[in-house]
């Protein structure tokens, strides 16, 4: 019996044995016969003689995008893939130039945003691209008020008959949370530093305060007043048209008998009603070059930029190297995920650069509005070692580049931010949860005994102690002083002269420019433009660093692409399930500081 079940044993083991060894060989035969017929079927088609080229981008224009988690490639959710914004810049800007590209399509139906900030930085690559005399046009079923910034810089916009555009305005509304805390008898412990870090105000109150209503009223109305004259100036509108429209729009409403369409255009803010039809009849007409059914002939986004990109990479053979090294989203310790700039990612970014042997100056793109203060300063600890390296460092900021954001930015040799960039929120703040109230509520009693007067007067289920808690705020007070300090060195002013604009206020970019948190106003472009100056270079290569996409990705990707089988996880209630707990577990996993202490703008969100 023994020699028998000793034999079974045997048998399953090399069973297991030959499953582990068999089953990956059969994943990567599996992935390399799929990947070869999809490269294949994949080979690059020359590009045509003469043809627009479509901009029609999907979920958020990001600066940084993690590789695909392994499972979401084979699900394959297609909503949650960003796209990086500089390729749209430089695409567009790479066609006004072409004589390849006859006119530029705008749509931007399944964008998410943009941000005002980002719209700046796009509508300068139409503007060079508008001046080449090429037509833009702009075309959707229905814009939103993010998309119709874009669309207005179009020389003509569609919208189909039955579609509309909602304009409404910039507001900012935040959940608070006191009452609701003391209702379900859980202590919120709140410790900051900076009299207007509102980060933690809905913890401690049920409605904004005054002092936060004042600064979150003066940012946001500069964000709307940069949008209104983009929008009025690529209309060619009188100022004040935009508001005016808002404020009358239910009487415009009626008066076009409830048709928003034809409001839309009775107001200026379109040029035609087209259904599909008419859609490609207007495109062929204006592009000017159609396929063999008569339809206008389109060069989309990722071969052109392939293409492009090719023949780049040879002319700029051998040129030093300016390194874009993005920073996306909460700053959290670890690795990059969608929406969390994981320090250590940066860092291997950075680390990336400095191997390069051509590598002549960073330009850090941030776009964040902070998070960990751990993370944040290790990140700006390597960017140290770079300096001390004689590489120049340059700050591009994005759509926020606030508190933790702005702290990985201080020390740099230059700060460039476009006008509408939030940025400042100097402060720190530390906050967590205890539950003795819940404890005492069920009749649940904690006793016990300690080593020290501190041991155990930081619990969750007892709460925290009046010596523990000046301990906390303490160092809240430390770091607010360190992020003080960091700011006054790194740009070149008095401690004085930092605290005036600290205190946890929120700046437009403009606004920082003119208190000397910034040093030039521009995009991206133009701060690479300013490093090459520092480097005395006059000529250059860009070169982004990314990280490597897994094989795990790689592979399921491929299978799910080849196969199709995650068609029936597409959409529906399985997506809309998903979407509705992101956000969610993204708040809760970013707060992983090891001493939980962060420096970070809630209100910062971008503002579409």
């Amino acid at each position: 019996m023994i020699w028998f079940l000793k034999a079974i044993w045997r048998i399953l083991t090399g069973i297991s044995r030959a499953i582990s060894v068999l089953v990956p060989l059969i994943f990567v035969a599996v992935f390399l016969v799929f990947f070869s017929l999809g490269m294949q079927e994949s080979t690059p088609e020359p590009l045509p003689e003469k043809a627009a080229l479509l901009i029609a981008p999907s979920g958020p224009l990001v600066e940084d995008a993690p590789p695909v988690d392994p499972v979401a490639a084979f699900v394959n959710q297609e909503f949650e893939q960003p796209t990086l914004l500089q390729n749209l810049i430089n695409a567009i800007s790479w066609a006004a130039t072409d004589d390849r590209i006859t006119a530029l399509v705008l749509n931007l139906e399944n964008l998410a945003g943009p941000s005002t900030t980002q719209a700046i930085e796009l509508n300068e690559a139409i503007s060079a691209f508008k001046a080449t005399e090429k037509p833009v046009i702009a075309v959707g079923d229905f814009y939103s008020q993010a998309h119709y910034l874009l669309a207005a810089q179009a020389d003509h916009i569609l919208l189909h008959p039955e579609g509309g555009i909602f304009l409404e305005g910039f507001s900012v509304y935040r959940s608070y949370l006191r009452s609701f805390l003391e209702n379900i008898r859980v202590t919120m412990h709140v410790f900051k530093a900076g009299e207007h870090k509102s980060a933690v105000e809905p913890y401690l109150r049920d409605d904004m305060s005054d002092g936060e209503r004042e600064v979150v009223t003066r940012w946001l109305n500069g964000l709307w007043l940069a949008y209104t004259d983009m929008a009025e100036s690529g209309r060619k509108l009188p100022s004040g048209s935009l508001d005016q429209f808002i404020e009358d729009f239910p009487t415009r409403l009626a008066s076009s008998d409830n048709d928003m369409a034809e409001t839309m255009i009775a107001g200026g803010w379109i040029d035609a009603l087209a259904d599909h039809s008419e859609r490609d009849a207007a495109l062929a007409e204006w592009v000017g070059v159609t396929d063999e059914e008569g339809n206008a002939k389109i060069v989309e986004l990722g071969p052109y930029i392939e293409d492009v990109k090719a023949q780049k990479q040879l002319e700029e053979e051998g040129l030093p190297l300016i390194a874009i090294v993005p920073v996306e989203g909460t700053l959290v310790p670890g690795d990059s995920e969608d929406g969390m700039a994981g320090a250590d990612t940066v860092i291997s970014y950075i680390d990336m650069a400095l191997e390069a042997d051509d590598l002549a100056a960073i330009v850090l793109r941030v776009n964040s509005p902070g998070g960990s203060v751990f993370a944040s300063d290790l990140i700006r600890r390597k960017l140290t070692e770079a300096r001390t390296a004689d590489i120049p460092i340059v700050v591009s900021m994005g759509t926020v580049a606030a508190s933790g954001g702005y702290w990985i930015a201080a020390e740099a040799d230059q700060i460039w931010a476009q006008k509408t960039t939030l940025t400042g929120s100097i402060g720190a703040f530390s906050a967590f949860p205890t539950i003795e109230g819940i404890v005492d509520y069920i009749g649940v009693s904690v006793d016990g005994v300690g080593t020290t007067s501190l041991a155990g007067e930081a619990s969750l289920n007892r709460g925290l102690s009046p010596k523990m808690a000046t301990i906390v705020q303490a160092i809240s007070n430390g770091i607010y002083s360190d992020f003080i300090e960091l700011v006054a060195s790194g740009r070149g002013m008095d401690i004085e002269e930092v605290q005036l604009i600290a205190e946890g206020m929120v700046w437009t970019g403009e606004e920082a420019l003119a208190n000397g948190l910034v040093d030039q106003l521009g995009g991206l472009d133009a701060a690479v433009s300013a490093a090459a100056e520092l480097a005395d270079l006059e000529q250059w290569r860009v070169g982004r660093t990314r990280q490597p996409a897994t094989f795990e990705s790689v592979l399921l990707e491929e299978l799910n692409r080849s196969l199709g089988v995650s068609s029936a996880l597409k959409g529906g209630w399985f997506e809309s399930l998903i979407s509705s707990y992101r956000p969610i577990v993204k708040s809760l996993s970013a707060l992983r500081d090891p001493m939980n202490l962060y420096a970070q703008c809630f209100t910062c969100a971008p503002v579409p």
